[in-house]
């Protein structure tokens, strides 16, 4: 699955030093709906990410999470 995760550019910063996104790995679905997210929290980067295991988060619908290490992702483009 295709899914987009929001950070700050700290957290950006920390994921290319150790080369991962260490789980849980939360992400939205859309780049619409992450977007909304990155309003609403105030976090300016969008990445996009691809994981094969993931779950729904039960309280922030329609966000999903995965207990993958995430190597490989870039920040999204609208």
């Amino acid at each position: 699955m295709i899914g987009y995760h929001v950070t700050t550019p700290s957290k950006l910063a920390q994921y290319r030093q150790t080369g991962a996104i260490l789980p849980p790995v939360r992400f939205w679905p859309t780049y619409d709906t992450a977007q909304a997210w990155a309003r609403k929290t105030g976090r300016s980067l969008i990445l996009r990410m691809d994981c094969e295991v993931h779950y729904p988060l039960p309280d922030h619908r329609p966000a999903h999470w995965t207990p993958e290490i995430i190597r490989h992702f870039e920040e999204a483009q609208s």
